[in-house]
C-alpha cells in the first residue's frame, strides 16, 4: 500500500470516528503529496462540511473539480459536485439589510 493510501485510509477511519479536524490535517497531507488528484480534495471539502466551514469547502470542491476531468476520475468528479452544491446552499446567498433614514448622520454630505 504506497504511503497516499495509508494516510487516507488514516484520515478515512479519523472521520468516521466523528474526529473531522484531525482528518482534515490528513487530508492536507493527500493534497502536498499529490496536488493534482481530486481525492484529497473531496474528503477534505466532506470534513469542512461536518465542520460547517462551507466557504473553505467551497473552495475545495472548487480546487478538485480542476484535476477530475477525466473519464477515471468520473465518480469523484460526482462526489465533488455534489458537495459544492451542498456547501453553496449552506452558505446562501449574503443578505445586507437595508435601513431607510430621514437624515443622515453628521459628517455625510447630502448630494
Amino acid at each position: 500500500m504506497s504511503k497516499f493510501e495509508k494516510v487516507k485510509e488514516q484520515g478515512n477511519s479519523l472521520f468516521k470516528q466523528g474526529l473531522y479536524r484531525e482528518a482534515v490535517h490528513c487530508y492536507d497531507q493527500l493534497i502536498a503529496a499529490q496536488p493534482q488528484n481530486p481525492v484529497g480534495y473531496s474528503n477534505k471539502a466532506m470534513a469542512l462540511i461536518k465542520l460547517c466551514e462551507y466557504t473553505q469547502a467551497i473552495r475545495m470542491c472548487q480546487q478538485g473539480l480542476r484535476y477530475a476531468s477525466t473519464a477515471e476520475h468520473a465518480a469523484i468528479r460526482s462526489k465533488l459536485q455534489y458537495r459544492l452544491e451542498l456547501s453553496q446552499a449552506a452558505v446562501g446567498p449574503v443578505q445586507i439589510p437595508v435601513f431607510e433614514v430621514d437624515e443622515l448622520p453628521e459628517g455625510y454630505d447630502q448630494c
